[in-house]
Protein backbone atom coordinates (compact mmCIF):
# COMPACT_ATOMS: atom_id res chain seq x y z
CA UNK A 1 0.00 0.00 0.00
CA UNK A 2 1.44 3.46 -0.31
CA UNK A 3 1.88 6.51 1.95
CA UNK A 4 -1.27 7.86 0.77
CA UNK A 5 -4.89 6.76 -0.54
CA UNK A 6 -7.54 8.36 -2.43
CA UNK A 7 -10.83 8.04 -0.23
CA UNK A 8 -14.43 8.16 -1.35
CA UNK A 9 -14.93 11.72 -0.86
CA UNK A 10 -12.11 12.08 -3.44
CA UNK A 11 -9.64 13.82 -1.00
CA UNK A 12 -6.50 12.14 -0.81
CA UNK A 13 -5.02 11.41 2.76
CA UNK A 14 -1.93 10.14 4.74
CA UNK A 15 -2.14 6.20 5.48
CA UNK A 16 -3.12 5.95 8.84
CA UNK A 17 -3.70 9.80 9.46
CA UNK A 18 -7.79 10.06 8.43
CA UNK A 19 -9.06 12.46 10.97
CA UNK A 20 -12.37 13.86 11.18
CA UNK A 21 -12.58 17.40 10.96
CA UNK A 22 -12.16 18.56 14.41
CA UNK A 23 -8.83 16.57 14.11
CA UNK A 24 -9.61 13.25 15.88
CA UNK A 25 -8.22 10.45 14.05
CA UNK A 26 -10.90 7.82 12.98
CA UNK A 27 -9.09 5.26 11.52
CA UNK A 28 -8.01 2.70 14.55
CA UNK A 29 -4.66 1.96 15.43
CA UNK A 30 -2.92 -1.34 14.83
CA UNK A 31 -2.22 -3.45 17.45
CA UNK A 32 1.24 -5.13 16.93
CA UNK A 33 2.66 -2.07 18.01
CA UNK A 34 3.03 -1.46 21.84
CA UNK A 35 5.80 -0.88 24.55
CA UNK A 36 5.38 -2.19 28.41
CA UNK A 37 8.01 0.19 30.70
CA UNK A 38 8.32 -1.32 34.95
CA UNK A 39 9.80 0.43 37.06
CA UNK A 40 12.81 0.01 38.01
CA UNK A 41 13.50 -2.20 34.86
CA UNK A 42 12.54 0.05 32.05
CA UNK A 43 11.01 -0.82 28.53
CA UNK A 44 10.83 -5.18 27.97
CA UNK A 45 9.96 -6.73 25.03
CA UNK A 46 6.31 -8.61 24.67
CA UNK A 47 4.70 -10.05 22.34
CA UNK A 48 1.21 -9.84 24.00
CA UNK A 49 -0.64 -8.01 26.61
CA UNK A 50 -3.57 -8.74 28.14
CA UNK A 51 -5.74 -7.32 30.94
CA UNK A 52 -6.13 -3.61 29.79
CA UNK A 53 -9.36 -3.61 31.05
CA UNK A 54 -11.14 -2.02 33.35
CA UNK A 55 -15.44 -2.33 35.20
CA UNK A 56 -17.52 -0.57 37.25
CA UNK A 57 -18.70 -2.40 40.32
CA UNK A 58 -22.29 -2.54 39.13
CA UNK A 59 -23.75 -4.62 42.48
CA UNK A 60 -26.16 -2.74 44.31
CA UNK A 61 -24.81 -3.02 47.38
CA UNK A 62 -21.42 -1.75 46.90
CA UNK A 63 -22.49 1.51 47.49
CA UNK A 64 -22.81 -0.14 50.85
CA UNK A 65 -25.69 -1.70 53.20
CA UNK A 66 -29.47 -0.59 52.54
CA UNK A 67 -29.73 1.06 55.78
CA UNK A 68 -27.44 3.23 54.83
CA UNK A 69 -28.65 3.96 51.20
CA UNK A 70 -31.86 4.73 52.67
CA UNK A 71 -30.68 7.59 55.57
CA UNK A 72 -28.65 9.31 52.77
CA UNK A 73 -31.66 9.33 50.33
CA UNK A 74 -33.88 10.67 53.21
CA UNK A 75 -31.26 13.01 53.91
CA UNK A 76 -31.36 14.53 50.67
CA UNK A 77 -34.91 15.63 51.16
CA UNK A 78 -36.70 17.09 48.14
CA UNK A 79 -33.79 16.17 45.88
CA UNK A 80 -35.11 12.89 44.88
CA UNK A 81 -32.52 10.79 46.85
CA UNK A 82 -29.16 9.62 45.35
CA UNK A 83 -30.39 9.68 42.11
CA UNK A 84 -31.20 13.30 41.57
CA UNK A 85 -27.72 14.48 43.55
CA UNK A 86 -25.89 12.56 41.09
CA UNK A 87 -22.79 13.38 42.15
CA UNK A 88 -23.42 11.51 45.89
CA UNK A 89 -23.35 7.86 43.92
CA UNK A 90 -19.72 7.90 44.04
CA UNK A 91 -19.56 4.89 46.55
CA UNK A 92 -18.55 2.63 43.33
CA UNK A 93 -15.54 0.19 43.21
CA UNK A 94 -13.47 0.01 39.51
CA UNK A 95 -12.41 -3.29 39.39
CA UNK A 96 -9.30 -3.95 36.83
CA UNK A 97 -8.13 -7.83 35.94
CA UNK A 98 -4.47 -9.22 35.90
CA UNK A 99 -2.02 -7.61 33.57
CA UNK A 100 -0.57 -10.76 31.50
CA UNK A 101 2.63 -9.69 29.72
CA UNK A 102 3.32 -12.88 27.17
CA UNK A 103 7.40 -12.85 25.26
CA UNK A 104 9.91 -14.86 23.85
CA UNK A 105 12.37 -16.36 26.14
CA UNK A 106 15.51 -14.38 26.27
CA UNK A 107 18.78 -13.76 28.28
CA UNK A 108 16.83 -11.34 29.99
CA UNK A 109 15.73 -12.06 33.74
CA UNK A 110 14.89 -8.97 35.61
CA UNK A 111 11.42 -9.85 35.37
CA UNK A 112 11.99 -13.08 36.82
CA UNK A 113 14.70 -11.53 39.32
CA UNK A 114 11.58 -9.40 40.75
CA UNK A 115 9.23 -12.42 40.40
CA UNK A 116 11.62 -14.28 42.69
CA UNK A 117 11.57 -11.34 44.93
CA UNK A 118 8.34 -11.53 46.02
CA UNK A 119 8.39 -15.46 46.43
CA UNK A 120 11.12 -14.50 48.71
CA UNK A 121 8.76 -11.90 50.46
CA UNK A 122 11.17 -9.21 49.67
CA UNK A 123 9.46 -7.66 46.68
CA UNK A 124 8.87 -4.47 46.21
CA UNK A 125 5.25 -2.78 43.97
CA UNK A 126 6.13 -1.10 40.65
CA UNK A 127 4.29 1.08 38.23
CA UNK A 128 3.80 -0.50 35.33
CA UNK A 129 2.86 1.48 31.99
CA UNK A 130 1.36 0.13 28.62
CA UNK A 131 1.73 2.33 25.43
CA UNK A 132 0.06 1.86 22.02
CA UNK A 133 2.28 3.07 19.40
CA UNK A 134 1.16 4.39 15.82
CA UNK A 135 2.17 3.52 12.68
CA UNK A 136 5.49 6.01 13.24
CA UNK A 137 6.41 4.22 16.44
CA UNK A 138 4.68 7.15 18.23
CA UNK A 139 2.80 6.93 21.54
CA UNK A 140 -0.92 7.34 20.62
CA UNK A 141 -2.69 6.08 23.62
CA UNK A 142 -1.49 4.90 27.23
CA UNK A 143 -1.92 3.32 30.49
CA UNK A 144 -0.54 3.01 34.04
CA UNK A 145 -0.88 0.27 36.40
CA UNK A 146 -0.18 1.31 39.86
CA UNK A 147 1.44 -0.97 42.81
CA UNK A 148 1.84 -3.73 40.36
CA UNK A 149 3.38 -7.10 41.29
CA UNK A 150 3.98 -10.23 39.90
CA UNK A 151 1.81 -12.80 41.17
CA UNK A 152 2.30 -15.54 38.16
CA UNK A 153 5.05 -17.11 36.00
CA UNK A 154 4.27 -19.69 33.35
CA UNK A 155 7.30 -20.81 31.54
CA UNK A 156 7.56 -22.04 27.72
CA UNK A 157 5.79 -25.11 26.61
CA UNK A 158 8.67 -27.15 25.45
CA UNK A 159 8.02 -30.18 22.57
CA UNK A 160 10.64 -31.57 20.74
CA UNK A 161 8.49 -32.00 17.50
CA UNK A 162 7.59 -28.54 16.93
CA UNK A 163 9.36 -25.10 15.86
CA UNK A 164 7.83 -22.56 17.74
CA UNK A 165 9.13 -19.81 20.06
CA UNK A 166 9.88 -20.74 23.36
CA UNK A 167 7.38 -17.89 25.30
CA UNK A 168 6.86 -17.11 28.90
CA UNK A 169 3.79 -15.33 30.75
CA UNK A 170 4.09 -12.74 33.99
CA UNK A 171 0.77 -12.09 35.36
CA UNK A 172 0.73 -9.21 37.44
CA UNK A 173 -1.48 -7.71 39.86
CA UNK A 174 -2.29 -4.28 40.54
CA UNK A 175 -3.90 -1.31 41.95
CA UNK A 176 -6.17 -0.24 39.14
CA UNK A 177 -5.34 0.80 35.77
CA UNK A 178 -5.64 4.46 34.50
CA UNK A 179 -5.35 5.92 30.93
CA UNK A 180 -2.58 8.65 30.96
CA UNK A 181 -1.84 11.00 28.61
CA UNK A 182 0.87 10.12 26.20
CA UNK A 183 1.97 14.09 25.83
Amino acid sequence: MTDAETRPDGETRPEGRVRSEEGVRTDPYPNHRFVVEIDAIGAVGFSEVRGISARVDDDPEADGSLWRRLLERDASWGGGGLEAAGSEVTHRSQESPRLELRRGVTDRTELWEWFREWTDGRGTVRTARVTLLDEHGDPARAWRCERARPVRWDGPTLSAVGSGVATETFELAHAGITEVSVE
